[in-house]
């Protein structure tokens, strides 16, 4: 997990939105709304053994297709995404995560925008949306991170 927080910009956010694709963190409802102080709490529990909702931890496998860049250009991210004058490479892709606990088998299936800047020399994510594609129905705790 400590690999995975240092992929993210001091103003990262990451936003698992509910009820459709095209909602705004700041009016409506969200899975998940985190910036990286969040984020760092999040991992943090994972690591140290306080998310009791993921105990024993899952098993999981990731499987990512069509990723896609879409521009790199100046300015600040959509709605939720934090944003400087850094151009911003926006990359697209689809996410398959199966997640399997004793008893329980879970498949999460969604889209995905990174937008990522270049600072000191490495790529950072500035903004993540996990659109998963039954956001809109009763989903069960998403605890892990997508």
């Amino acid at each position: 997990f400590a690999e995975w927080e240092a992929l993210w910009a001091d103003e990262g956010v990451y936003w698992v939105p509910a009820n459709g694709e095209h909602t705004d963190p700041h009016t409506d409802v969200s899975l998940i709304y985190d910036n990286r102080s969040r984020m760092h709490n999040r991992v943090e529990r994972y690591v140290g053994g306080k998310a009791y909702s993921q105990q024993p931890p899952p098993r999981t496998v990731h499987l990512v297709a069509n990723v896609a860049v879409e521009r790199v250009a100046p300015g600040a991210p959509p709605a939720g995404g934090a944003g400087d004058a850094d151009a911003v490479r926006v990359v697209h892709s689809t996410v398959q995560v199966a997640e399997s606990r004793p008893g329980v088998r879970i498949d999460w299936v969604a889209r995905v925008t990174h937008h990522l800047v270049e600072r000191d020399g490495a790529l950072r994510i500035v903004f993540k949306k996990v659109v998963l594609v039954d956001n809109d129905q009763e989903l069960t705790t998403i605890d892990f991170l997508l």
